[in-house]
């Protein structure tokens, strides 16, 4: 369970619980593993056409020391999804039930994996990774900021899950 260790000045990636009925039993370890690869994903995150799925590989390695499956469907997890239903989360701890979607600024994506958390019967925590801007080619957005604002307000759909954690990166 070795993962990069943060120097005690660093500060941690911007983070807020948008639904918080019990605490995500990993969060500090999650805030870790994106804080030991702050760079990489900067990169990412800064660089126009990249994809998540680069980010994703970046912390892939410190997720699965802790537990998390990567790329995960109902043929590696049964009934993580209802019958008939061909979803997919980034990555998911089976023991805790805590499901990752790792994003590189798709809007409509960000609703998507809230159904996701929300539909399956095995996932009890979600997380969102979001960059903490949206480099364009022509402009940034505040993209972390502007994802807490339009979701804070989901309670409804929240009450389905113990809780829900947004990490910029």
């Amino acid at each position: 369970m070795a993962i990069k260790r943060i120097a005690p000045q660093e500060p941690l990636p911007p983070f807020q619980y948008l639904h918080r009925a019990v605490d995500n039993p990993l969060d500090k370890l999650l805030f870790r593993a994106v804080t030991g690869n702050r760079e990489a994903l900067a990169d990412v995150r800064n660089t126009p056409f990249r994809k998540s799925v680069e980010a994703e590989r970046i912390i892939a390695e410190d997720l699965k020391k802790i537990g998390f499956l990567h790329s995960v469907t109902n043929r590696k997890c049964a009934n993580l999804f209802n019958k008939g239903l061909n979803f997919e989360v980034d990555f998911f701890h089976p023991q805790l039930q805590i499901a990752i979607e790792v994003e590189k600024g798709e809007v409509n994506n960000i609703w998507k994996n809230i159904c996701k958390f929300a539909e399956s019967p095995l996932i009890r925590h979600g997380v969102l990774l979001v960059p903490v801007i949206r480099q364009g080619q022509q402009n940034a957005t505040e993209y972390y900021n502007k994802t807490v604002k339009r979701l804070s307000c989901l309670e409804r759909v929240y009450s389905l899950i113990d809780s829900l954690l947004i990490i910029g990166y």
